[in-house]
C-alpha cells in the first residue's frame, strides 16, 4: 500500500500549473523524479516546532518555506550568512540559530532580520547547536572542543562546559532541559554529561565503541542517554549518574549509524552500516522487538519516528525514504524515490502529515502522508 505523495515544492514559479491532484494513498513515485524540489544543501535542514514551516541552506542563502504548501515563507534572512553548518529553531519558533565559522547568528524567522550582534568566541566552525525545551539555553559545539551554553534572549554566555580534547560534533538537550549531552570526533571519541544549571559534568567520559560516535540520543523523559559508534554496540547510560544501564544491546554488523527512540521510550531504532539493516530493540528487556527491517541496498543514515510513533521513517545512502509499522516492522508502501545519492536528514511533521528529507543532491523532498 503506498502512503505518500511528494508535493509539488518549489521553486515553481507561481503561475506554473499545479500539480495533479492524486488519489489519497498513491505514491507520487514518477513526479518525485520530474519535479523541482526545496534547494537545500546536504543535511542542512530544521523544523519549526508548530511544523508549519522549515528553512533550508542553499548557496549561502538561508531561506523558509510553508510545509503545507512548498511556498516560499517570506523573504530569506537578510545580510551575508556566509558558512552554515548547522541550524535550529527555538521551541517556541521565535528565534532560528544558523552556525558558521566561529559564530553564531539569531535570527527573528517573522522579520527575517538578526537579533543582535553575532555571538563570538569558539576558535573554528560550529557544527552543532540546540534549544533547550524551555527556551531559556542554547548550547553550541565545534572543531575547537568547547561546549558552549548561552541565554539566546540577550546572547550573553552563560557558561563554558569543558571536558573534550577534539572537535565535538553533536549537542542535545534533556527533554526537562536539565542536562546536556555532547559527542566528539577525531581525537576525542567520547560522549559526556552536563548538568545544564550548574555545568558541573556528570561521571567521567563515556566511551561507546573504538572509533567515532555516530549518534546520540536521550530517551523521551531523559532518564536514559544512548550512543552509537565504530563498533557494532548501542550503549544506554543513565543520565543522572553516568553509569551504564544495563547491557548494551548488540547489532546485527557495524557501524550503528544512527538511532532514535520512539514516544514513550519504550523502543528504540538503530541502524547498521554492515549490513543496510534497521532494528527495533525493546528497550526494558534490551530484546530486538521485531525482525530486522531490510530494504535499503546502502546504510542507512537518518531516521525519525512519527510523533504517534505508529511510523519509523527512515533514509539512506540508497537514495531512498522508506516508511516501517513499528510495531510489526513491515514495510510501508514502496519506496519514495527522487534523491539522488544519500538521504541524511529526514523530519517529521508534529501532525503527521507532512515529511521532509534532505539529500546529498542538495535538494529537500516535501511529501504529504495522507
Amino acid at each position: 500500500m503506498a502512503l505518500i505523495a511528494l508535493l509539488a515544492v518549489t521553486a515553481t514559479p507561481a503561475h506554473a500549473h499545479p500539480h495533479p491532484t492524486r488519489a489519497p494513498g498513491q505514491a507520487d513515485t514518477a513526479g518525485a523524479r520530474a519535479r523541482s524540489v526545496v534547494p537545500g544543501e546536504t543535511g542542512l535542514l530544521a523544523l519549526r516546532p508548530d511544523g508549519k514551516v522549515f528553512a533550508t541552506v542553499s548557496n549561502g542563502t538561508v531561506r523558509q518555506w510553508n510545509t503545507s504548501t512548498g511556498r516560499k515563507a517570506g523573504a530569506p534572512l537578510a545580510g551575508d550568512v556566509g558558512a552554515v553548518y548547522a541550524l535550529a529553531y527555538s521551541s517556541d519558533g521565535k528565534l532560528l540559530a544558523v552556525t558558521g565559522d566561529s559564530q553564531v547568528s539569531l535570527w527573528d524567522p517573522a522579520t527575517g532580520e538578526r537579533t543582535g550582534a553575532p555571538l563570538t568566541g569558539h576558535t573554528g566552525p560550529v557544527r552543532s547547536v540546540a534549544f533547550s525545551s524551555s527556551g531559556d539555553l542554547m548550547a553550541t559545539a565545534g572543531d575547537d572542543g568547547a561546549v558552549r551554553l548561552w541565554n539566546p534572549e540577550t546572547g550573553h554566555l552563560v557558561r563554558t562546559l569543558t571536558g573534550h580534547t577534539g572537535a565535538v560534533r553533536t549537542v542535545t538537550f534533556s527533554a526537562d532541559g536539565e542536562r546536556l549531552a555532547a559527542a566528539g570526533s577525531g581525537a576525542d571519541n567520547t560522549v559526556r554529561l552536563w548538568e545544564t544549571a550548574t555545568g558541573e559534568p556528570i561521571g567521567a567520559a563515556l566511551t561507546v565503541n573504538p572509533g567515532p560516535v555516530y549518534a546520540v540520543s536521550f530517551s523521551p523523559n531523559g532518564k536514559l542517554l544512548a550512543a552509537s559508534g565504530g563498533g557494532n554496540l548501542v550503549r544506554l547510560w543513565n543520565s543522572a549518574t553516568g553509569k551504564p544501564a544495563g547491557e548494551p544491546l548488540t547489532s546485527s554488523s557495524a557501524p550503528v549509524l544512527a538511532l532514535t527512540f520512539k514516544r514513550g521510550g519504550k523502543l528504540l531504532a538503530t541502524s547498521s552500516g554492515g549490513d543496510n539493516t534497521v532494528q527495533l530493540w525493546n528497550v526494558a528487556t534490551r530484546e530486538a522487538a521485531t525482525e530486522p527491517l531490510t530494504g535499503h541496498t546502502g546504510p542507512v543514515r537518518a531516521m525519525r519516528f512519527s510523533p504517534k510513533g505508529n511510523l519509523l521513517v527512515t533514509g539512506g545512502d540508497d537514495g531512498t525514504v522508506r516508511l516501517w509499522n513499528s510495531a510489526t516492522g513491515e514495510a510501508q508502501g514502496e519506496p519514495l524515490t527522487g534523491h539522488v545519492g544519500a538521504v541524511w536528514a529526514v523530519r517529521v511533521s508534529p501532525n503527521g502529515k507532512r515529511l521532509l528529507s534532505a539529500g546529498a543532491d542538495n535538494k529537500v523532498r516535501l511529501w504529504r502522508v495522507p
